[in-house]
């Protein structure tokens, strides 16, 4: 049995450091996997395969279901929240361009971040 105080412990202190590890590594993988991408990308274009909203605490998350094919052949599926923009923009059936890592094709972003970060660095480099 756990004591009152090791439990006041443990939901006040460790859990919330813990979400707050877990939370900063999610990050800091997908600022690596951009990294990959934007030094090893590869274009192709992805299919909407499907669309829904996932309600949660933060309100409605639009997300997309896409499918591309790397230089092999071999599918990739993922599915992602997107900004209420891209929701709107893109139906089943849609294609829309993306860049995968060449390196560890199951790791993508659209093409419109990429161009979007690297003229953010264009910009910076003129400074």
């Amino acid at each position: 049995m756990i004591s009152g105080e090791l439990l006041f412990i443990l939901l006040f202190f460790v859990l919330p450091l813990v979400i707050v590890g877990l939370t900063i590594f999610g990050f800091i993988q997908r600022m690596y996997h951009f990294q990959e991408i934007l030094a090893n990308g590869v274009e192709t274009d992805a299919l909407v395969v499907r669309r829904y909203r996932r309600s949660s605490s933060f309100g409605n998350r639009h997300r997309l279901v896409f499918e591309y094919r790397d230089v092999t052949g071999k599918v990739h599926r993922k599915d992602e929240a997107v900004f209420p923009s891209e929701y709107d923009r893109l139906h089943e059936g849609d294609t829309f361009r993306v860049v995968y890592s060449a390196k560890r094709p199951y790791i993508c972003t659209t093409k419109e971040a990429v161009d979007q970060s690297r003229a953010a660095q264009a910009r910076e480099a003129e400074k």
